[in-house]
């Protein structure tokens, strides 16, 4: 198979998982159901809500796939799908479906692994494009553009890239305040959704989308899984005239590779540890920069393909980390830790995680 082909077929799977969202995110609800009604009568009659309640977060994940399918409309056509996977998609099934193992696998050629791509993806949209993610915003984009906003208070002209941007809200911030920015992302399904935000949304016209319904562990209050926000928060195309904004999708070492003295600043958000070997990251960051140019990192070790069966990984500590950039080349202007950085929490769950992560500012003498 050709790399062509290859990357064809994955587009393909990406936009089957998100047509898939629905049926899927169903299938865990009639479980839901079902195990209530496995209940005695008198436990059933301790909890008169339950099935109302599954109903509301039926409701929610319609809410989703309208959003989704709004998503697609402006890629679907890139590739044609298979018409017996659709109408297989298209079936939604009743709230009194038999459930067994068969009916709780994903099919279609999905893993679990690809549907949760889309409920993370859907959940991203807090972090990036709603007013409820600005306090974690606070804490992991303002930092980056702190720095380099007091390193370039002048932003005409100053290019700067961001790898791993995700939904590209921290490279929308950068070209909102002028700067030349290019977001650079590997996920497919965050660069469907990206598309869609940046270029098909309107804050006029703001879309409703409940993130956490599909999440039922950790809820304090049933409407606290149910609670809908809207995106985007603000208008994507307030750009300024003279600023360049642009996204380029594919794996950042391929994309990069002969990438020399391009930037002025290489401003990376949890992505340094996406390396499968962080070195190589960092040699061709030195090398994309130019002369006087700058990273800018904050984020955490965790190593996204630590301990994966398969996948080949280095870990290095932040020690270790810090020599290698120095021997690279970098001089090292800023390094401080950033206690309780969140990665897209919800506020009003049992369960939320951050992480003691550092900021990085080197330089390219």
């Amino acid at each position: 198979m050709s790399d062509d082909e290859a990357e064809r077929k994955h587009i393909e799977k990406c936009i089957r998982s998100f047509r898939f969202y629905r049926k899927h995110a169903l299938l865990s609800i009639r479980k839901s159901c079902k195990d209530y009604r496995a209940l005695s009568p008198a436990h059933q009659g301790l909890l008169p809500n339950y099935l109302t309640q599954m109903e509301d977060v039926r409701r929610c994940i319609d809410k989703n796939y309208t959003v989704i399918l709004h998503m697609l409309a402006g890629v679907e056509h890139m590739f044609q799908q298979d018409q017996e996977e659709e109408e297989e998609e298209e079936t939604n099934g009743t709230e009194d479906d038999e459930m067994d193992d068969s009916k709780t696998s994903c099919g279609n050629g999905l893993t679990q692994f690809d549907l949760d791509k889309i409920y993370t993806t859907i959940r991203q949209f807090v972090r990036d494009w709603a007013a409820e993610g600005a306090p974690e915003r606070s804490k992991c984009y303002t930092p980056i553009l702190d720095a380099v906003t007091a390193r370039y208070p002048q932003s005409k002209g100053v290019e700067v890239l961001v790898p791993g941007v995700g939904l590209g809200r921290l490279s929308w911030e950068f070209a909102h305040r002028g700067f030349n920015a290019e977001g650079n992302e590997f996920s497919y399904h965050m660069l469907i959704a990206s598309n869609f935000v940046l270029n098909k949304t309107s804050p006029s016209e703001k879309l409703p989308i409940c993130p956490w319904a599909t999440t039922p562990t950790n809820n304090v209050r049933h409407a606290d899984r149910i609670v809908e926000i809207l995106i985007p928060d603000v208008d994507t195309a307030d750009i300024p005239s003279h600023a360049k904004y642009g996204m380029c999708a594919g794996d950042f070492t391929e994309v990069y590779r002969d990438v020399e003295g391009r930037y002025d600043v290489v401003a990376a958000c949890f992505f340094l540890d996406t390396a499968r070997n962080v070195v190589e990251y960092l040699e061709l960051i030195y090398r994309m920069l130019k002369k006087g140019g700058h990273l800018v990192s904050i984020g955490p070790l965790l190593y996204h393909y630590s301990g994966i069966p398969g996948e080949w990984s280095i870990e290095i500590t932040w020690e270790d980390l810090i020599s290698v950039v120095k021997k690279i080349g970098f001089e090292i202007e800023e390094e401080k830790d950033m206690p309780d950085v969140p990665y897209i929490n919800n506020v009003n769950s049992m369960l939320n995680v951050s992480y003691r992560s550092k900021l990085l500012v080197a330089k390219k003498p």
